[in-house]
């Protein structure tokens, strides 16, 4: 059962409000986050489980345990598989409570590209050059890179006969959601202020565009070149921010009087080729599905991590859906995409947005690079 699931804001890289925070900040902030809306004891967490994207080795979630005076015996684990790093690490920790050997587990990701090497490689960042990216794809050291993922927004609209107005339209519609949710507060259960070591409070997403319409969108200029269709405003940014989830089993859950939020009922991870990601999109989807004993019909709300326009469109052509139904509160594209947090940051503003609605079944989706996807299903208690 999730009892509780959080996230800091989510702030543009370098410029926003949360540059000034290392991981190590994020991961504290928002794991003590986790664990005081869980209301679960402290002591009984076995164990924490946290996405790392290019962070510089080491295991954060280790480190977090201590510097949040966790007993000594709680461990950490550090989950690596790309931007669908948090969501992973969700699968595991409901895996462990699944199998029995574990009751209690906080599970989630952080990035800070503000503090991160990998900011460097993708030309956001001019004091370094040589590259860190690990290679996803044999004899292709230069796979995953920052062309790459542009390319994979460019393929997926060439696959899907995506136009740029199409795209443009998305990106508007994503925008403006998702400023709406800021300003309506309807990110308030999810959000946990993020305190500086200045002093300073962040408590505001503020990666949402503003202002946005039509002709503003058609003049954004293709940073692939002439020709292309992925602009700025059509595909995310990098994004600093960090998300948890606090996962109990139900004995644990009555023991302690504890909340449930809602409960895992399928998840699959799989892969595609590199140039066909969102085969691993649908594939993943369906397999999470058949896991949960769930047909597409009984699915109130979608939430797809479309870093890509292109990849909100051709996820509502390539399984049939409403519209309507795919990211009620603007998505990823808007929110964006701190790496190893952004897999988590789905199922948690997926859990609050089905409770808010009073809905019940819900599905969370995220590309991973090299051609990789991971789904989850949900059930609200």
């Amino acid at each position: 059962m999730i009892v509780s699931a959080v996230r800091t804001p989510f702030s543009r890289a370098f410029v926003g409000g949360l540059a000034g925070a290392s991981e190590f900040v994020l991961a504290e902030h928002v794991v003590a986050a986790a664990i005081d809306r869980a209301g679960v004891a402290p002591e009984s967490i076995d164990d924490i489980l946290l996405g790392e994207v290019y962070q510089g080795g080491g295991c954060l979630a280790r480190h977090t345990a201590l510097a949040l005076g966790l007993p000594p015996d709680t461990p950490g684990v550090a989950v690596g598989g790309f931007c669908a790093s948090g969501m992973l690490a969700v699968h595991l920790g409901v895996a462990g409570i699944r199998s029995g050997m574990k009751r209690a587990v906080v599970a989630g990701g952080v990035s800070s590209f503000s503090n991160s090497t990998v900011s460097y490689v993708m030309g956001s960042d001019p004091r370094s050059a040589a590259p860190s990216w690990a290679p996803s794809h044999p004899g292709a050291s230069s796979i995953p890179d920052g062309e790459l993922t542009r390319i994979i927004g460019e393929a997926i609209a060439a696959k899907f006969d995506i136009s740029r107005a199409e795209l443009d339209e998305w990106a508007l519609r994503a925008h403006g959601r998702a400023a709406a949710a800021v300003d309506n507060g309807e990110f308030a259960d999810e959000i946990v202020a993020v305190t500086l070591p200045d002093g300073q409070i962040v408590d505001t997403d503020d990666t949402p565009l503003r202002g946005l319409d039509a002709e503003a969108a058609a003049a954004s200029a293709p940073v692939m070149g002439p020709g292309g269709l992925t602009t700025v405003i059509n595909q995310t940014g990098l994004t600093d921010g960090a998300a948890a989830v606090v996962m109990c089993d139900d004995r644990l859950v009555a023991e302690q009087q504890l909340t449930p939020l809602a409960v895992v009922t399928g998840w699959a991870n799989v892969g595609a080729p590199a140039d066909d990601s969102m085969a691993a999109v649908i594939v993943s989807v369906r397999r999470a599905l058949a896991v949960a004993g769930n047909r597409l019909a009984d699915i109130d709300l979608f939430e797809v991590h479309d870093s890509f326009a292109a990849i909100g469109i051709a996820f509502e052509r390539g399984l049939e859906l409403d519209r309507d139904k795919i990211n009620v509160l603007g998505g990823g594209l808007a929110l964006g995409h701190p790496f190893a947090s952004s897999g988590a940051r789905v199922v948690t503003t997926l859990v609050h947005a089905l409770r808010r609605r009073n809905l019940r079944t819900g599905v969370g989706v995220i590309v991973g690079a090299g051609g990789m996807a991971t789904a989850i299903v949900l059930e609200t208690v």
